[in-house]
């Protein structure tokens, strides 16, 4: 079982996903692996390797903090106000459709 932390990072990297359009095989198919594994990474089940991240950084066109921020407010929701990052990231993909 992997921490709840990395799993709010994969939250974050499908999040991203969404907001860029993509589809989970696409996005598989660029890191060179399979399906099950992104959805595995992005539901929790299993973490993201270091060498995705950087790979994921590049295909998102943001720095390797963005998969981080917030994670200490996220993992601690007593302490969230106003929008995460989440959040915003699904009102993004539900205003581009």
């Amino acid at each position: 079982m992997i921490s709840k932390k990395a799993g709010l990072v994969g939250k974050r990297i499908k999040m991203m996903r969404l907001a860029k359009g993509m589809k989970q095989k696409q996005l598989a198919e660029q890191l060179k692996i399979s399906q099950a594994n992104m959805s595995n990474i992005e539901s929790g089940r299993c973490a993201v390797t270091i060498d995705h991240l950087i790979i994921l950084r590049e295909i998102f066109a943001c720095g390797m903090n963005d998969f981080f921020v917030d994670i200490e407010k996220s993992a601690d929701k007593s302490s969230n106000k106003g929008y995460s990052v989440e959040d915003l990231f699904k009102i993004v993909a539900k205003l581009k459709g």
